[in-house]
């Protein structure tokens, strides 16, 4: 989770941070390197309020136009790059877990209803045991076949 404020010293670090970067600088690849660097967690919307941090970015970023990118800051890159990709990874899956854990649980209230009408019906018993069974019986079935592939 982000921090909500930066105090003076996490700005001044941040600062240097940027004055010392060397290769492409985004805000996304700042926000990587702040954490990894400094372990301090913000994000972009943050770091833009700060007009001290604001103006070092701008700079740096003014300074690096029309500058060569040496081959050993591409392996640089290319690495941050693909942190970045990975971070969109975890951050999608994160929020793809977190809708299944909800969806879990509503499944869960749902079986837990359903058992508890079954105790006070057999007939909804008989329905919740026949589907039980299949459930049970289809997913031996698709072991199998994985077995075999």
């Amino acid at each position: 989770m982000a921090i909500k404020s930066l105090d003076i010293e996490q700005q001044i670090s941040i600062q240097a941070l940027i004055r010392t970067w060397e290769g492409k600088l985004t805000w996304d690849l700042l926000v990587i390197k702040i954490e990894a660097n400094l372990a301090i967690s913000t994000t972009r919307q943050t770091l833009d309020k700060y007009l001290n941090i604001k103006n070092e970015y701008k700079q740096k970023k003014r300074s690096f136009k029309g500058r060569y990118v040496a081959n050993s800051n591409k392996e640089l890159i290319s690495y941050l790059e693909k942190d970045i990709d990975m971070a969109e990874k975890i951050i999608q899956l994160e929020a793809q877990l977190k809708i299944a854990k909800e969806e879990i649980g509503y499944l869960q209230a749902f079986i837990q209803n359903l058992s508890s009408i079954a105790q006070h019906n057999p007939i909804v018993m008989n329905i919740f045991q026949k589907t039980l069974n299949d459930i049970q019986a289809n997913s031996k079935i698709k072991h199998t076949s994985h077995e075999r592939s």
